[in-house]
């Protein structure tokens, strides 16, 4: 139960009690997906009590809004630093040192400015569908970015020889990662059934591809590439939810 705490307190601004204990935060990805059903949940919540209130496109933004409040902006950190790092065109050494840099730079501004703008322009289609629709894709697009970040712990090297996320790939095992998956592949079965795996399938892809071409780049993963593996992840998820006619599969 403490790395679910931990999972819970890192990832998101919500105040818990927790022992800052090694091990419950190493074993906390596993409780990664449930967070993002949380998270998810709650800003459902924020939009029936506050932004639904608002018109079309305020309501949309006030949720992005909340997003990022709820995630004290971590994950797009992540993705700054990654894009800083990978559109630098350096060798692995100065994009490690660029991807440490407290300092954002243009390619970091120019990326999260975007991700911001599609993800924006993505609830604002969204919000326009049922309501049950619109939360079912909102609750999930929080449970997919994080699965992502999951198979990223799991699947490909750590980076560094200290850090973070090099005790996370050595606890999750496949047990843990089973079960990460379990709460990421039911409630969306239940929700949308076997085409919502299809498009979760698609932000895996996506989020591999982040992963091969960080394990290529500069030997592996890194917290910040988990980071924008999670906004990556959401990304492509609310994308193909504004198509019609996925929407039409799923409805």
């Amino acid at each position: 139960m403490n790395s679910f705490i931990q999972a819970l307190t890192f990832m998101t601004r919500i105040p818990l009690p927790a022992r800052l204990e090694k091990q419950g935060f190493d074993e906390s990805p596993m409780w990664y997906p449930l967070v993002g059903i949380i998270l998810g949940t709650i800003l459902f919540l924020f939009d029936a009590a506050v932004a639904a209130w608002f018109p079309s496109p305020v309501e949309p933004l006030l949720i992005l809004s909340a997003w990022v409040f709820l995630t004290g902006g971590l994950h797009l950190d992540g993705w700054m630093d990654t894009a800083d790092g990978m559109g630098s065109n350096r060798d692995s050494d100065k994009i490690k040192e660029i991807m440490t840099d407290s300092r954002v730079g243009a390619m970091g501004v120019l990326a999260v400015v975007l991700l911001l703008m599609l993800k924006a322009g993505a609830l604002i289609v969204l919000a326009d569908t049922s309501d049950p629709y619109f939360a079912i894709v909102l609750i999930l697009a929080c449970v997919w970015g994080r699965m992502g970040a999951v198979v990223g712990i799991r699947f490909f090297p750590y980076a560094k020889m200290d850090g973070l996320g090099k005790g996370m790939r050595q606890h999750l095992n496949w047990k843990r990662f089973g079960w990460a998956l379990v709460c990421t592949i039911l409630p969306t079965v239940i929700w949308l059934g076997f085409a919502g795996l299809i498009v979760g399938l698609f932000v895996l892809v996506g989020t591999g591809w982040i992963g091969r071409k960080a394990t290529k780049t500069i030997g592996g993963c890194t917290g910040d590439i988990y980071g924008a593996m999670i906004e990556a992840g959401e990304l492509v998820w609310l994308l193909f939810f504004t198509i019609p006619e996925v929407q039409a599969l799923c409805v």
